[in-house]
Formats: structure tokens, sequence, C-alpha cells
């Protein structure tokens, strides 16, 4: 069983997350020191060539004063090399602990599994005194609630009385293949098919209606998956006073399934 985060655990990627973000800062504020050093250097660079140049052209004239100023340029660079292989290595350590925290972040997260179903519907109703039936508009809505993706759902509509209503939507009986006996992805095909071979009897004998996805693909976290646009014909059942359509959903990583949030039901 999938356990909810606790208050410790909660606790835990806070402190990894203030972390993270003090190691960035870190991080920036060497690379901007990296670069002020490297600019730095880059100048003093250019000095010096100016002055050894400087020095060719004035041999006999205050020699010395240009040879301690070189040497004065060559030590600075030096400290500066120094310095830049510091913030380099400073950077680097920072970046390993700062990956290394995001690491443990992954880890401190719980697995949650969860998804949720509902109806979304209106209905519309005859006239006084009129015979026709009742008619329900609306969409079966499935969301991943949870942090891992599920795979392989399935769908089941269920009409309680079996016989007081005929459920139809975009469903297809057999999915179009193509000649390498894969299903055909284009915008005109049906969203939805039957999930079992004896559909009809199950909606006989039971009033429900098994359907999964025509293309398969898994539900991210955070995303819906929806059955859209169903209509369900509602008649009068002589000694039935209601009339009720629940939704269950499954897939591969609940395979006991989830009841919809809500049922339809028409008294």
């Amino acid at each position: 069983m999938k356990q909810h985060p606790t208050t410790a655990n909660i606790d835990q990627q806070i402190q990894l997350q203030q972390k993270i973000i003090h190691y960035r800062s870190e991080i920036s504020s060497y690379e901007n020191k990296l670069k002020s050093l490297e600019t730095k250097l880059q100048k003093e660079k250019l000095r010096n060539k100016y002055l050894q140049e400087k020095l060719h052209l004035a041999e006999s004239i205050n020699i010395e004063q240009y040879e301690k100023k070189i040497a004065q340029l060559e030590n600075q660079l030096l400290s500066y090399e120094v310095a830049l292989e510091e913030a380099n290595n400073q950077i680097n350590n920072l970046k390993k602990i700062l990956y290394s925290n995001k690491q443990e972040e992954k880890k401190s997260v719980p697995s949650i599994v969860k998804m949720q179903a509902i109806f979304n519907y209106s209905l519309i109703l005859p006239q006084a005194n009129d015979a026709e039936d009742i008619v329900i508009i609306g969409d079966f809505i499935i969301s991943n609630l949870g942090t891992e993706p599920l795979q392989n759902i399935i769908t089941c509509i269920r009409i309680t009385p079996k016989k007081a209503g005929e459920l139809s939507g975009k469903i297809t009986i057999k999915p179009l293949k193509s000649k390498e006996n894969d299903f055909v992805s284009n915008q005109t095909s049906p969203e939805w098919t039957f999930a079992y071979e004896n559909w009809r009897d199950k909606i006989r004998n039971e009033g429900e209606y098994w359907i999964k996805p025509t293309h398969p693909e898994k539900l991210m976290p955070n995303e819906e998956l929806r059955f859209s646009n169903f209509d369900i014909r509602v008649k009068k059942i002589k000694g039935a006073h209601s009339v009720v359509i629940d939704g269950f959903v499954y897939c591969q990583e609940i395979p006991n399934g989830v009841p919809s949030s809500n049922s339809i039901t028409i008294n």
C-alpha cells in the first residue's frame, strides 16, 4: 500500500530545497567572481604586453623601472591565476553538492498511485405528458492525481436496472488496423473501443459497458483522459422507481479499480 508523505518527509524536502537554493546562489556568486577575475587577467595581460613593447623601444631610458613594473605585473598575474583555479574548484565542489542534494530530494519524495473519475453531465427532460425518453449527455473524466503514470486503463459504466437505458458514444467494435497490424492513429478514428470480445453479453446480462482507449498511452501525473460526448437514453421500466448510472476505472497500477466520485441518479 502506498503511503502519503509524512510531516518529517515534507520538512526534509523543504530543507533540501533550501540547501539547493543556497548552493545555486553560491555557484552564481563564484561564477561572477570568476568572470571578474578573467576580465582583470585579460586586462593585465594586455598591459604586460604593452609594457614589454615599450621596454624594447626604450632600452636606454629608465630600463630598471620597467623591469620592476613587469615583475610586479607577473606576480599579480600569478595571483590572479591562483584565484581563478581556486574559484573553479569551489564551483565544481558546489555543483557536486547541488547534484547530491537533488538526488537525495528525489529519493525522499514518496511514490503515490492515485486516480479519480467523475461524471460531468446534463439531463434533457421530456415535456409534460410526453412519452419520450430522458436523455443524459456528458463526459466521463479520469484524472491521474498521483506521482506515477497509469497504464492500461479500462472503464466500466453500469446502468441499473440493466434494461433501463442504452449507452452510445464514440465507441468502435473493432479498431482499425494498418497492414502491419498496428492501430491506425488518425483524428477520424473513434477514441474508445470495447474492452472484451463478449461485450454484448455484459451489456445484456449486467448492464455494463466495458471500454478502453483505442490508442492506449500512459496517463501521466496531473493529466486527464475523457470519454467525451456520450449519451444515455433512459427508458421507463415498470416497477423501477429510479435509474442509477455508476462508473468504475481500472488500470495496471490499481487492478481493484476505483468508483467514480459521483453517480447519475434519476428518480
